[in-house]
This record gives C-alpha cells, sequence and structure tokens, in this order.
C-alpha cells in the first residue's frame, strides 16, 4: 500500500466520521447528541490543541511549522492554519440567524443556505 493510498484511506475515514458526529448534533435527539459529544468532543479538542502547538511562533514572530527555507519565505504568525481553525469554530458557534458554513476545500466562509 503506498503513502498515497493510506492517506486517502485515513483522510477518508476522518471526514466520515467528523461528518458522522456532526450530523448527530445538528439532528440527533438530545439523548444520542449528548452522548456522542461526551465521547467526541475530549479528542477533539486535544487534536485542536496539538495543531496549534505546532504553529507556535517562533523567537521572531514567525510560524515555527510553516517556516522553511530562507528568511524571507517564513510565515508571521498566525499562519494560515491557525486562521483557519479560528474561522472554522467561529463558524460552527455561530448562531442560527448568522449561521455560516465553512469548507476546508474552499478556504472561505460562505453563506449557508440551511436556515
Amino acid at each position: 500500500m503506498s503513502n498515497l493510498v493510506l492517506f486517502t484511506e485515513l483522510r477518508q475515514r476522518l471526514d466520515d466520521h467528523l461528518d458522522l458526529v456532526s450530523q448527530v448534533a445538528a439532528d440527533g435527539d438530545a439523548a444520542s447528541a449528548l452522548s456522542m459529544m461526551r465521547r467526541e468532543v475530549p479528542g477533539l479538542v486535544a487534536a485542536v490543541h496539538a495543531l496549534v502547538d505546532e504553529h507556535l511562533p517562533d523567537e521572531n514572530g514567525c510560524c515555527r511549522k510553516c517556516r522553511s527555507g530562507p528568511f524571507w519565505r517564513r510565515v508571521p504568525a498566525p499562519c494560515r492554519m491557525l486562521i483557519k481553525v479560528h474561522l472554522a469554530v467561529r463558524a460552527a458557534t455561530a448562531t442560527t440567524r448568522d449561521r455560516t458554513c465553512w469548507s476546508p476545500r474552499r478556504h472561505r466562509l460562505h453563506e449557508s443556505s440551511v436556515d
């Protein structure tokens, strides 16, 4: 199994799992949503903390994870990953009236047609 096949499989499983968690949280009854959230939220929070901890700024204010190559290519903090995480969390906590839908494939916020 090549790395690309393995990556694709792992990515698809993660996407399916996150879609299921999101669907149960949005559409499930109170008992199943509460049960799912108690199981899943600690792991999701730990994953976000791990990502954020990798993208801390160095002594020059550049992202430690995103920096590579010569100094003129270094990414100032906050890097794109931190901004994407922040936007995704804000979109997920938006009220029904101003709900937006974040798409990681498009890297932007757009108005949700579900309301």
